[in-house]
């Protein structure tokens, strides 16, 4: 027997995204998703007892408000799994829904999303015009990514603020600095954190002509995802000698035998780079932030296809990545918090792009970075991380 579950209101008035304007970090996900399953469309909803309001959807759509007995999404939020219909029309609870009728929308698959406390408030849905299903792998990977889409909601809610960071004891959170000179690359870091401790972290090591540089942030904020996030950095840390690719894997393996880390998971970034000859070798894990800026003006966003650590089905690859940079190349890597300092969106990454290539030097970029962070509402961890090449 199907178990009922009923969208709560109240808990979607409480997590503030009904109406709310894009945002990159639930864009990455459904972006990844429309590419990974090759749908039409893969949206992050907001839903009510009475309207699905899509939060996240691709370029050119405007799907905003659908009422709640027109859509798919009113028989996902009543089930505890993921709901699938190979063909809406060939469906008789969705034939004559305007999603179907109207729209043509044949495939669905929709995975409810819940607050900590198990309040119904959203779904991740796939959706295309062509009939199909989704195989076992699919389905999995599927979960997986509805997964990080709820715990990014789960975020908002601010029944799970965690003590640092609601605390008001007089201390304030401090920025802090870093830099590091090897060679003809500079390296230069900037931390905000949103409380006491950040759920992100950023480091690097010289290893003779090499640069291992990481960036990692990790589902959540407070002592429990800084303690992950500083575990995670110090574990590739210690596999510096490995590719990248080969230092993640070892970094998986090592995180799926601890019963820890089965709640959590994280955005990265890394990269080895050579400073001889200016090759770079990096894997991106769902983190999608990072900028090659070009002395010839010219920029190139390096991200790939893998999903968050903790979040990659087993039998997944990595898939790698490479480029090269020269004399006056600037490589940023940032957390999402940098991005609410703007307006949310990927478009944001674009923004720091030109304020940093505006900007003398990484510090008077970081100071101009420090002083948005103060004028908006950031609700996040800020971290930065530029690489200069002289």
């Amino acid at each position: 027997m199907t178990q009922q579950l009923d969208t709560d209101d109240d808990a979607v008035a409480r997590l503030g995204l009904m109406d709310s304007a894009p945002e990159e970090r639930f864009d990455r996900i459904t972006r990844l998703a429309r590419e990974m399953f090759d749908v039409d469309f893969a949206v992050v909803n907001v839903v009510t007892s009475e309207t699905v309001f899509t939060k996240s959807q691709p370029p050119g759509s405007d799907f905003r408000h659908t009422p709640i007995e027109d859509s798919f999404c009113g028989e996902a939020v009543k089930r505890p799994a993921v709901l699938e219909v190979p063909d809406g029309r060939a469906d008789p609870r969705f034939a004559d829904r305007a999603i179907v009728a109207e729209h043509g929308i044949r495939f669905y698959a929709g995975f409810p999303i819940h607050t900590d406390a198990g309040e119904t408030v959203g779904t991740l849905c796939l959706l295309d015009t062509s009939p199909r299903e989704l195989s076992d792998s699919d389905r999995d990977a599927f979960e997986r990514f509805g997964l990080w889409a709820q715990a990014e909601m789960r975020l908002d809610d601010p029944a799970l603020t965690p003590p640092d960071a609601a605390a008001d004891d007089g201390v304030s959170p401090v920025a802090r600095a870093d830099r590091l000179a090897a060679g003809e690359v500079r390296l230069a870091s900037l931390a905000i954190p949103h409380g006491r401790v950040s759920g992100d972290r950023s480091s690097w090591q010289q290893l003779g002509d090499r640069i291992v540089v990481t960036l990692a942030d990790v589902m959540g904020k407070g002592e429990e995802a800084g303690g992950f996030a500083e575990e995670l950095i110090g574990a590739l840390q210690q596999r510096s000698h490995l590719a990248p690719v080969e230092a993640m894997l070892s970094v998986e393996d090592y995180a799926r035998h601890d019963a820890r880390y089965r709640e959590t998971f994280a955005t990265l970034f890394h990269a080895d780079i050579d400073t001889r000859s200016g090759q770079v070798s990096y894997v991106d894990a769902g983190h999608g932030l990072t900028l090659l800026l070009r002395a010839d003006g010219t920029s190139e966003r390096l991200s790939s296809r893998n999903l968050p650590l903790g979040l990659r089905p087993a039998d997944a690859e990595w898939e790698a990545g490479e480029t090269s940079v020269t004399h006056g190349d600037l490589i940023i890597s940032v957390s999402d918090g940098a991005l609410d300092a703007y307006d949310s969106t990927l478009d944001s990454l674009r923004l720091i792009g030109e304020d940093l290539r505006r900007a003398s030097e990484p510090d008077a970029f970081f100071d101009e970075l420090s002083i948005r962070v103060s004028e908006h509402v950031v609700d996040d961890d800020v971290t930065a991380v530029v690489i200069s090449v002289r």
